[in-house]
Order: C-alpha cells, then structure tokens, then sequence
C-alpha cells in the first residue's frame, strides 16, 4: 500500500519573503536531527541542506542550489516549525517542494509544501468618461454635477478584486474581469455637493492578504455655488450727486464668486472693488446717484462663473432725493414776439422734487416777485400772472423751488414788451459846449422795442421850433449821432430828437442844451481822503467842462507866506492828486482848479492842513545805566505827580472863575481847551482863560456879554469859533477870507485875532472829520451856527447874532475853512 505523504499549501507574494515550513521535531526526546535537505518534485534533485553531522546544532552546514535559490534561502532550525526562509520571491519558485528530515534514532520524515507565488495587479487607473486620467487633472466638478469615474487595473495571478472607497466606506464592489486581463469597476456618484468637498475616493484592487492592496486616491475638488449675499448699507434715501461706499457681502463660493452691479437691467463696470478671504467676497460699490436712479433697483449679484445658474442677488429700491427740477414756459397761447403794453402775460411754472417742493418763488431779474392785487401781481400754486403789462415788466423770469435738498432754479424766460421809443439817458440838465463854426457831435440813444427805425432832430431857440435836415444825423443801432455846427449865437439853444418805430412815435424827446463854450466850472466836494506823517491824498468832484476837454491842477502853498511849493495836474475824472515826501510840521493851503481852452475856473480851496510827524531819537537807550525796573517806576511817578498837578490846576482855575461870574455866563473854560489842546496846541488857550475884563474891553461891554452868553451852558456844543470873515470875491459869490492881523496877539482882539496855528485839522482823528464843501453845498454841522458879515464891526459879534438868527447856514464860499474840534 503506497503512503501519501501530508502537503501543505503556502503561499508567497511576488518579490515578497516566502517561508516554507518543515517539522523537524523529533518524536522522542533522546533523538536529534542530524541533516535536513530540502527537494523540488520537479527536479528530484537536492537544492537545500542543513548538515548537522559531526557538528554542534548552532553551527551547521549549510549549502543552496545556486540554480534554484542560490544566496536568497536560509533555513531556520530554531522556529517552530522550522522554515526555509526565500527572499525575492520570483515566478518561478512555485512548485511542490518535499522536505527531508533525517534523525539519529528515528526513522526518516518527508514533508510536501505546495507553494505558490501569488503576482500582485498592477497600480489601479481611475479615468472619466472621457477617457482622461483624472487623477492628473484639476479641472473641478460643479456642485450638484453627477461623478462617473472607471477604475482600471491590469495582470494579478490570481485575478484581483477591484473595490470603489469613499474615505473608508465601500461604495462599489462590482468589478469586471476582461479577457485580456484587465479587471475593471465603474462606479457613478451622483448628486456631489458640499459635502463632497477634498472627500477620498478610493480605488483598491487587491489579490492576497500578504500584500497591501494596490490603490489609487482621487481626492474631489468641487466647485460650489454661492450660498447668501446681502447689500450691507440700504439708506432709507439717498441725496442725487452724492458719493456713497455701498457694500454688499457674499459667501458660500468656490472659488470665490464674482460680484456685479446692477442699475434695473445695466451692468454697473468699474465702479466697485471686490475683496476675498476665507470663501467670502466683499464688494465696495462708489456710486453717486442721479436724479434719474429715483425709483429703480440696485441689485448686487454673486455667481460662480465655473457652474451655470448659480447667481444669487440682492436688491435695494433707491430713493433719491434730489434738488427740485423746474421747467418754466410762458403760457402757450400767447406769442412771445407780439406782447405790447398793456397786455396780460402769464407764465407756468412745472417743478419735479423728491421729496415734495414746500416753496415756490418767482424772481424778475434778481428781484422777488410778490403777489400784489392792485399791481397786477396775481401768484398761484404753480403760474405767475400779470396785468396790462409796461415795458419796465420786460427781462427775464425764473421760478425757484425749495426742498429739503436745496433751492432749483428754473432755466430763464424772456419777457419782451414792445414799446415805442424812449430816452436811454435823461440829459435834460446836461450842457454841451461849443464854439462858432465848431461841430458837436450829439449821440442820441433810446430803449425801444422793436428796433428804431428812424430819427428826426429838432432845434428851439426862444421859443421857435424848427426841423434839421435828415443829412446832419446818421444812425447806427439804437443811437442817431447829430453833427452841428453853430455858426452865430441865435444857433445855440436847445435840441431834441424823436425815435420812431413799429408801435408808435417817441412822446418825450432827448434833449441837449448847446450853449457857447466858456471856462469850466469849478471842482466840487474836494476832500483830503488820507493824510500820513509825510503824504496827501485829494479827491474832488468834476463839474461842467465848459464845453471843451479840461484839465485838473491842485497847488500846495505853504503858509503862511503861500509860497506855491507843489503843483499837480490830472486828466483823470474824478479828479484825483496824491502828493509824497512832504515835510512834517508844515501848514498848507490847497487851490484847486479845472482848466481847459477858455481858461480856470474858480478856485475851490482847502485851507490850514499840516502834515504833523514824529520825533525821532537815535542813540542808545538807557545812557545813565538805570536799570529798565527802576527807569519804568520813575515814569510812572511821574506821570501821576504830573496828572495830580493838572487836577488841583483845573479845580483851582473853575473857583475862581466861579468867584467872578455866574456860571451860566462863563467863557470858555480851560477846561474846554485843555480837551482840545492835543489836537489844537494854540495860544488860543491863554487868551480865553484870562479873566472876563479881558473879553470885555476888546469887542465892547455888549459884545462880551453876548459872547459869554451864547458859548454859556446854552450853546451848542457842535459850534466851530470861525475866525474868518465873508468877503465878496470876483465871481460875485461871497468867500471867508482870513482878515489881516498882526504877528503879535494883543488883549483887545479877544477871539477874532487868529493865533498861530488856529484852525488847524488832525486828520488822523476819525472823530473829528469836517466835510469839505464846494461853494455850491453847504458846509453843514462843521459851521452851524457860525457866519461873518463884511458889514458887521465885529467878527464875533456878527458871527454870534446870525447864530440866534438862524439855526443853519448855507455858505457859497470858494474857501472852505478847516477847523479843529
């Protein structure tokens, strides 16, 4: 009977360590191995042993086939059971390989190992339907999309299994063995959404436990839709031509969305800035909203770009605010071309505003309109009416209109009224001067609507009226230019011309006075503007040339010999002279004159002005070595002893005047002087703070009573004393002259002798500016009160009797006196 000798199936991995396991335990405790030889059936020859003989167990013989395993088999005797180990296992070492294990005592044992070696699949291969290798693509799958993916793996003895993981859950482990030795699985993953995003999916094929499975990872990047977006800052209004930041958020997207702006249906381009971080998008719109935005819809959108239908929006309805729109229209049944006076005109006004207009104004030119009745005037809601309209109604029209946003102006309506022709210029009191056989070109200028058409001139000379020939005028627009000549005197008189046009003749004519040329009228209003340390500022005002072109001369005399020092012309009207680098401490009288052929005319003179300088100190400060503390106490002393010493004077001065005369009838005091004596250092001080004696035996008992009487508690405290006399002068018109005096002051001439220095005028003192006058305008508060008389024996006298006469008087005089208050 033949003995089966017991296999034993092991298996080993291509390239892996195999073991095959051989029992060489002996059966009985007193035995030992002695020879271990390992055989291949196939071959029947030896190619292993382990030769124990003669030798200890830990140091056996050992030899290998170099034709089988060579150096890759070793046999472990130690392991239970012991094993022949073979590294690198190739194809070939499968087989059936019979241990044997020879004993010293025991007999013989044969052992079968059926081994076989197991070839792992190659790395599996994942691709789309496309046949692409998807795992060296990195084009992204859209949220929502479908995931069809083909799993591929090639060779495997014995076939492998091939299975879909997602992370480390079985999806799919159907798989098909192709003929030509590839095994495939086809897995479809419907419906990815966020879920999926950066999820493994796995694709394992595996033949043999001693080996790990071969795999490949498909890692899913998934494009996602946006999930919100919010417009962060709707205003309840907004104001039109504004800038305002609108933000809008979104989040969600993958990769990150992209955000647009809207106005209704148009694209709103390059006009936001979008920032990203963390899968959110802010997105910053500048807009300025427009009177036209009121009532549409701004909408933000965010889409992603990679996956179709997936924008999301959010939208705010603006309401814009805005300054009110008017539109103004005259009434559209009247013809803007046809208005004469006399007619009704209306206009309407049409305002557009959010919020609600709350006032409606109407302006003709820059002035308001108010609602007037008897005028005409008649204001409603929205139109402007007027009545029996005149040419003064004509301009332009504009309504206004007021929110809380602004005032809007209407665009301007012309308002034009036909009228026959007037004068542009009134000249009824205007000379025109001209010589014998000289010719006057006289420009007659009118308002008239529609146009002139023509002019006719008219000259009246006592009372007779006759036409000029249409050959002495010529006309250009809306002025007809006349050429006379005189040529005796009964052709000076007056001329007149008349415009006519469509609507009617001229009723008032323009009217020129011709007279025979002659010297120019004086200057007027002859001011000192300004005055500094060591310059003179003159203004005057012109006055009738005489009929020829004149000129303007101020002399600067030096007083008190008139010595003519300056001399300064002007062509310039109004006639202005600046004079500089004068000397300070001078007193000056100013002539002024107009000059032209005919000659000068009369003087207008500015008397008594002195340019009044400062001291000057050079050197060093503080010679005697005084400290600055010490130097300051000794000036304060002495400003109070001074300022103690001038009070117990006045106090002393007003007893004993009061001793001598009642109170009611005192002169004027020192008191009085002392307040002027920084603006009038004159000796006039000493003369009037002598006693009442003195006053009297100068102008007489009468005289001085008076004198006392009205510069008393009574007078008027504006008086100006005025220490010149009126005298006739060559153009029959009255002058206060200076009248004739010694050099040396003397008791008896009281206040009409003039001291050095009277009348002189501060004019860096605001408060005391006296208008100088011409001789046709009075000289006003400077001289109320005060006059002369040539006739009068005495100057105060005189001058205080016309002051009880008369409350005001108007002077004529061509020299004006300057005085100081």
């Amino acid at each position: 009977m033949l003995f089966r000798l017991p296999t034993l199936d092991v298996q080993g991995v291509l390239g892996k360590k195999a073991s095959l396991p051989c029992d060489i335990q002996p059966l009985h405790s007193d035995d030992a191995v002695v020879m271990v030889l390992w055989f291949k059936e196939s071959d029947g020859e030896p190619l292993y042993s382990f030769d124990i003989r003669g030798r200890s167990y830990n140091q056996p013989k050992l030899w290998s086939s170099p034709l089988v395993f060579g150096n890759r088999a070793y046999f472990r005797g130690g392991a239970t059971p012991a094993v022949l180990m073979v590294d690198n296992v190739i194809a070939m070492d499968a087989g059936v390989y019979r241990c044997r294990v020879d004993f010293k005592n025991s007999p013989t044992r044969n052992l079968k190992v059926n081994f076989t070696v197991i070839i792992p699949p190659s790395r599996p291969a994942i691709y789309d339907a496309k046949r692409r290798d998807r795992t060296k693509l990195v084009e992204p799958y859209n949220e929502g999309s479908n995931v069809l993916l083909i799993c591929e793996v090639e060779g495997g003895r014995p076939r492998p299994r091939v299975t879909w993981y997602l992370e480390n859950v079985v999806i799919d482990d159907s798989f098909e063995q192709r003929a030509d030795g590839i095994t495939v699985n086809t897995l479809t993953f419907p419906n990815v959404g966020r879920q999926h995003l950066n999820a493994r999916l796995v694709c394992q094929a595996s033949n043999t436990n001693l080996a790990p499975p071969e795999t490949k990872v498909l890692i899913l990047d998934i494009n996602l839709k946006p999930i919100t977006v919010n417009i962060l800052n709707k205003e309840k209004q907004v104001s039109a031509d504004k800038r305002y930041e609108i933000e809008c958020k979104t989040t969600g997207s993958r990769p990150d969305a992209s955000v647009s702006w809207w106005k209704n249906n148009r694209q709103l381009k390059r006009m936001a800035k979008n920032f990203s971080e963390n899968n959110e998008t802010l997105s910053v719109l500048s807009l300025v909203p427009s009177v036209e935005d009121d009532g549409k819809y701004l909408t933000c959108r965010a889409e992603n770009k990679h996956i179709p239908d997936s924008a999301i929006e959010d939208k705010w309805r603006l309401n814009v605010h805005y300054v009110p729109i008017v539109d103004l229209k005259m009434g559209s049944n009247l013809n803007p071309d046809e208005i004469k006076e006399g007619a009704d005109v209306y206009f309407e006004c049409t305002v557009k505003a959010n919020p609600k207009s709350h006032r409606l104004v109407w302006y003709h030119g820059h002035n308001e309109i108010f609602h007037n009745d008897s005028a005409g005037i008649i204001l409603s809601s929205q139109s402007l009416v007027l009545q029996s309209v005149t040419r003064s109604a004509a301009g332009d029209y504009t309504c206004v209109a007021a929110n809380s946003e602004g005032k809007g102006t209407s665009n301007p309506v012309s308002l034009l009224v036909r009228y026959a022709p007037v004068c542009a210029e009134r000249r009824d009191s205007e000379l025109f001067g001209a010589l014998k056989h000289e010719t006057v070109m006289l420009h007659c200028s009118v308002d008239a609507n529609p146009a002139v058409v023509s002019f006719h001139w008219t000259f009246n000379n006592s009372g007779e009226q006759t036409e000029l020939p249409p050959r002495l005028s010529s006309v250009i627009g809306h002025t007809s230019t006349l050429n006379y000549t005189p040529s005796t005197d009964m052709e000076y008189g007056t001329l007149a011309c008349y415009g006519e046009n469509s609507v009617g003749q001229q009723k008032v004519p323009c009217v020129f006075q011709l007279v025979a040329a002659g010297r120019p009228f004086q200057v007027q209003n002859c001011t000192v503007a300004n005055q500094s340390l060591d310059s003179l500022f003159v203004e005057c005002v012109e006055n009738f040339d005489g009929g020829l072109p004149q000129t303007f001369l101020m002399e600067l005399l030096e007083l008190p010999s008139l010595t003519v020092r300056y001399n300064v012309s002007t062509n310039k009207t109004p006639p202005i002279f600046e004079i500089r680098s004068l000397p300070p401490g001078v007193s000056y009288r100013i002539d002024l004159y107009a000059v032209n052929a005919k000659g000068r005319s009369d003087v207008t003179t500015i008397e008594h002005v002195i340019l009044r300088g400062q001291a000057k100190y050079t050197g060093e400060s503080n010679s005697l070595g005084i400290s600055p503390v010490l130097a300051s106490i000794a000036a304060m002393s002495a400003l109070l002893v001074t300022a103690l010493c001038g009070v117990l004077a006045i106090l002393y001065r007003r007893h004993a005047r009061h001793r001598h005369m009642p109170a009611k009838h005192a002169p004027l005091n020192e008191a009085i002087y002392n307040d002027r004596a920084g603006q009038c250092p004159t000796p006039v001080k000493q003369e009037a703070c002598n006693e009442g004696s003195n006053v009297g035996s100068g102008v007489g008992g009468a005289s001085g009573a008076l004198l006392r009487e009205d510069l008393g508690d009574d007078a008027d405290p504006d008086i100006i004393p005025n220490l010149y006399e009126r005298r006739p002068v060559s153009n029959g018109y009255m002058s206060l002259q200076r009248p004739q005096s010694n050099n040396k002051l003397s008791k008896n001439d009281d206040l009409r002798s003039e001291p050095d220095g009277a009348g002189y005028y501060d004019f860096r003192k605001k408060d005391y500016r006296i208008p100088l006058t011409s001789s046709y305008h009075s000289l006003g508060r400077a001289n109320k009160g005060v006059t002369t008389s040539p006739n009068s024996g005495s100057g105060v006298t005189s001058s205080l009797t016309a002051h009880r006469l008369r409350p005001e008087v108007v002077t004529t005089s061509h020299r004006v006196q300057e005085s100081c208050i």
